[in-house]
């Protein structure tokens, strides 16, 4: 027996039909930062006619004729809200891609969408400063400066800041201190305020990230150092470190913190110019120092080290703001004073 016509007709209507999905995001020439991966694709819902639920394939290639997928998932659940979403693998840096979304439905296989192309940016790299003072084990002068090497960086980097981090532990929790500062020409610098209670002996432990915050990057960690923190002036800190003490005998008057150190002071053996190796900072500039930080003026100090037990060979020479010494000489400097060698007689 034949089936009737009206049988014929309710087994075609219960077919389904299925157009085909519309691509929303990425849009069509996206580019998107490498840094914003992994990409979700997301599309409106396919229109599904006679029932059924339908389910999704994504694809995404390296041409547009789908011959180099990359990328390939069917039987995705189709989302709520009128949106189907799929987040795909890591995709290369520096690339373009294509792709598009098919629905199926009740065994009726739809149709692609239209083809969309997007790139993926550069990759940005940025490494872990390196950093430089102060060195691992030193004794400060209270709290220093904390010093890195600027990070080195590849691709399209944004501006670069620098995440200080000090604490009493090397795993920073907590922290005594987080402050993070903008990048400067070669190194950037990070002073803690010298409100911030501290213990005196105390070890403090310090590292340094870079952040490039525009484009979602946070480099590694730099190395752990520590520091000492030391209730003394910076002169009375380098005279310990070389096995002495700054005024042994009769101490002089005043407070500390009326000058400042700028560059020479290191720490190390020098060689002058009559080929005397010597330790660098001497005991003779540092008590000098200290008196000039203590509020004396250069003449006034020479003087009192001259009467209260503290040879010095000392001269000031006020025309070109310098002290000299035996193979040095203290140059006062944009406010600083600068522990410069001699080169000569």
């Amino acid at each position: 027996m034949q089936p009737s016509l009206a049988a014929s007709s309710a087994s075609v209507m219960l077919t389904p039909s299925v157009a085909a999905p519309r691509p929303l995001s990425p849009a069509a020439g996206a580019i998107i930062a490498n840094s914003n991966q992994p990409l979700t694709l997301i599309v409106a819902n396919a229109v599904v006619t006679h029932g059924g639920t339908a389910t999704y394939t994504f694809e995404v290639a390296t041409d547009a004729a789908f011959g180099a997928k990359v990328f390939s998932k069917t039987g995705i659940t189709e989302g709520g809200g009128g949106q189907t979403s799929l987040t795909v693998d890591q995709l290369a840096a520096s690339s373009t891609f294509y792709w598009h979304v098919r629905a199926d439905a009740g065994g009726t296989i739809g149709q692609f969408t239209a083809v969309r192309p997007f790139t993926i940016g550069p990759a940005v790299t940025v490494g872990a400063p390196a950093l430089l003072t102060p060195v691992n084990g030193a004794v400060t002068a209270g709290w220093p400066t904390l010093s890195v090497s600027n990070a080195s960086r590849s691709g399209p980097v944004g501006a670069i800041t620098y995440r200080f981090e000090v604490g009493t532990s090397s795993t920073f929790s907590p922290a005594v201190v987080v402050a993070t500062v903008s990048e400067t020409p070669t190194q950037t610098n990070y002073a803690p305020p010298s409100t911030l209670a501290a213990t005196p002996g105390a070890v403090y432990f310090w590292r340094v990230t870079a952040l490039d915050s525009s484009n979602g990057i946070t480099s590694t960690a730099s190395e752990v150092r520590t520091f000492t923190y030391a209730n003394q002036s910076a002169q009375a800190v380098l005279a310990a470190q070389e096995g002495l003490t700054l005024w042994p005998g009769q101490q002089p008057p005043g407070t500390t913190g009326n000058a400042r150190m700028g560059p020479g002071w290191t720490l190390g053996q020098v060689r002058s110019f009559t080929g005397l190796n010597f330790t660098n900072p001497p005991i003779e500039a540092l008590q000098l120092f200290d008196l000039l930080d203590r509020g004396m003026d250069p003449d006034g100090a020479i003087g009192w080290m001259q009467t209260h037990g503290y040879p010095t060979t000392a001269v000031w020479y006020a025309n070109v703001a310098a002290i000299g010494l035996q193979f040095q000489y203290m140059a006062l400097v944009a406010g600083a004073w600068e522990l410069v060698l001699r080169v000569g007689a």
